[in-house]
């Protein structure tokens, strides 16, 4: 299954930078628009991420500031977690999109509770 991993820096936790390998399985850029991505996080918390190409200097895709900090806010991310990014079919969505956040090993979710999602 094709999937992006991504150390998140300090500037990602403002506005995730979206790479071309992420935007390979991504519905295509609309310079015009921002593009609504559904996503669910590992706790099956759903979000609605907005792809946008941003204007000026630097063009390359991000995610929204607003929704973006929501996840990260909500999810307690910091500079050095990892996150996972993939997509996922779904029968009434068509596709949406998954995504996991590992903290470091100073996590307050225990290490047994994240193995056994992977599981899953």
């Amino acid at each position: 299954m094709e999937h992006f991993e991504k150390k998140l820096t300090a500037a990602d936790l403002k506005r995730l930078s979206v790479t071309k390998k992420m935007l390979a399985f991504m519905p295509p850029i609309d310079p015009d628009h921002d593009i609504p991505i559904r996503v669910l996080d590992d706790w099956d918390k759903s979000y609605v991420f907005y792809l946008s190409c941003r204007q000026g200097k630097y063009k390359n895709p991000v995610f929204q500031s607003k929704h973006w900090r929501a996840f990260v806010k909500k999810r307690g991310a910091k500079a050095g977690n990892v996150i996972y990014f993939w997509p996922q079919e779904n029968t009434f969505y068509q596709t949406q999109y998954r995504i996991k956040l590992l903290k470091s090993f100073l996590s307050p979710k225990p290490s047994s509770q994240v193995v056994q999602e992977e599981e899953k």
